[in-house]
């Protein structure tokens, strides 16, 4: 196994614990969002290994639909990581540049560029990272522009989170998961302007996203385990007042 390959599995490990996780308050109708977000990294990050991408994309045909699938999942994990995190972090300015006119026009404006430009790809045969196309200028546009919008929602949640990492009243949990998910934020970012720099990023090609996914996995992992113990908390303390009483 690679290593880009063993930081996938890894990130698909991670990822998919969490989701799990939180099946059972999705079920309960408790914050449903956050699992179906994590359900659809988990459909990116699985279709972006070899095997499973030729297998699914066959059974659609072979001209690597799964590709766009791997597209739009990251758009709608982003999408509600974005939302979620913003009201986490108390930054409505970060909420409505993702949530408001504004952020609704980036996605929907790169939505449907990426189709545009997957019509326009000469793509006849199944092809993990569409690597055999990569010399066509559509499918180059369709690769920078598939980085964008992640790394759009990444750059208005990276002064909030650190913020909250270096906030010294805030809990140790809620700190530690924020300065997790920071860091994998700011991974998000160098990934989507990597093609404007004049450094060699392909040996990094596959281990700045996929440890990326795992530091803001984890870190949503913290920040969730931070909000159920302070609900713990608020319905113990009546209890406790009336014991001493």
């Amino acid at each position: 196994m690679s290593i880009a390959t063993a930081f996938q599995v890894g990130a698909l490990a991670v990822s998919g614990l969490f989701a799990l996780t939180r099946l059972p308050s999705a079920v309960k109708g408790r914050n449903p969002l956050l699992f179906w977000a994590l359900l659809m990294l988990c459909i990116a990050i699985a279709l972006g290994i070899s095997p499973v991408y030729l297998a699914v994309d066959n059974a659609l045909g072979g001209i690597n639909i799964a590709n766009v699938i791997i597209r739009f999942a990251m758009y709608g994990f982003f999408l509600i990581l974005g939302v979620k995190a913003a009201v986490a972090f108390r930054a409505p300015g970060a909420g409505r540049l993702i949530a408001g006119p504004a952020g609704v026009a980036v996605v929907i404006a790169v939505g449907i560029a990426t189709v545009v430009l997957f019509i326009l790809a000469d793509l006849p045969v199944s092809s993990p990272g569409l690597r055999s196309y990569g010399g066509q200028l559509p499918v180059m546009l369709y690769g920078m522009l598939g980085r964008v919008y992640p790394g759009y929602v990444a750059a208005c949640l990276v002064g909030p989170a650190l913020r909250i990492a270096a906030h010294r009243r805030r809990p140790s949990l809620m700190r530690a998961g924020a300065g997790l998910l920071g860091v994998g934020l700011i991974g998000v970012v160098l990934y989507a302007i990597q093609d404007v720099t004049p450094l060699d990023v392909n040996p990094w090609d596959h281990l700045v996203p996929y440890s990326s996914i795992i530091l803001t996995t984890v870190g949503l992992a913290l920040l969730g385990s931070q909000r159920i113990a302070s609900k713990k908390r608020i319905k113990q303390t009546p209890l406790m007042q009336t014991y001493v009483k």
